[in-house]
């Protein structure tokens, strides 16, 4: 038996507001509304959500209006899984851009790179995903079996290294190579129309 057990801490679920109150919204949620496929896709919007909303909204829970994102990431999941949580896709909050984001960002199979800029109010930070977790071995998964496999064996295959993958994206504390501010600017043209 470990003397001081240590425990790694995933995210459950997201909190987040509107003008009637709070919702908690879960990973099982993201994947109901965007689809099975998008099982990594959930994994990365609660990653990304639970520690932007932590670091820019540390006192209290984020109102849904308040919150614009930016996604150098062009994949339905990831976009599904933002428009789920905060409305920013629908109401004009969200910007697809997959040239935005620095080399320290991997890159996407379908385009882009794992960038994304989430702003609360008037602070925003940006959070490049790592290329230690989103690795050349990822890319080629993703790539040569996101669509759809040849037969039921290497689509299970698949699914369990999405399984894996989805682990060590939920417990892994070094996702992300570089979390920075960033100006607040760009998103102010978005909440003027």
């Amino acid at each position: 038996m470990v003397a001081n057990p240590v425990f790694c801490h995933t995210p459950n679920a997201i909190l987040v507001r509107d003008d009637e109150g709070v919702y908690a919204i879960d990973r099982e949620d993201l994947i109901k509304y965007s689809g099975r496929s998008s099982l990594i896709a959930s994994g990365v919007i609660m990653r990304l959500l639970t520690e932007a909303f932590h670091d820019l909204s540390p006192n209290e829970v984020p109102h849904r209006d308040s919150i614009h994102v930016l996604s150098a990431f062009p994949g339905q999941g990831v976009r599904d899984g933002i428009e789920f949580i905060t409305r920013a896709v629908t109401k004009g909050r969200f910007i697809l851009d997959t040239k935005a984001g620095s080399d320290k960002a991997a890159p996407s199979p379908i385009g882009g790179r794992m960038y994304f800029e989430v702003a609360i109010g008037d602070r925003a930070m940006a959070y490049s995903y790592s290329e230690k977790l989103f690795d050349q071995k990822w890319f080629n998964e993703v790539l040569k079996n996101q669509m759809g496999t040849d037969n039921y064996e290497t689509h299970e295959d698949y699914l369990v290294y999405k399984y894996g993958f989805l682990g060590r994206l939920l417990s892994d504390k070094h996702v992300f190579s570089e979390k920075k501010s960033v100006l607040v600017k760009r998103f102010e043209t978005l909440t003027k129309h």
